[in-house]
């Protein structure tokens, strides 16, 4: 498919080094239906780029611009989340 001048192609897939883990990516995927975006956030392996942890769904955003900022945004929010979670996790005193 040969896209018009000006327009792009969809989905586009944009990825995310994640600091602390070196095989695997965020991914936000942005597909433009009608008049929205939407943008699917995953976690994914960097070699397979298979699916690790799906983690949101966003629908309804104005522009591919705002469905990327709003999907980094999400990713980031699980991250510190699951961080929180470790971190928070009591110490197991069977060891």
């Amino acid at each position: 498919m040969i896209p018009f001048r000006g327009m792009k192609e969809f989905p586009q897939e944009k990825y995310i080094d994640l600091e602390n883990n070196p095989y695997l990516l965020g991914r936000v995927t942005i597909y433009h239906v009608k008049d929205d975006f939407h943008a699917e956030v995953d976690i994914i392996h960097k070699e397979s780029h298979k699916i690790f942890k799906h983690v949101d769904i966003i629908y309804n955003q104005y522009s591919s611009e705002e469905a990327l900022i709003t999907g980094v945004q999400r990713l980031r929010l699980f991250l510190d989340k699951v961080e929180k979670a470790v971190v928070t996790k009591p110490k197991d005193n069977l060891h």
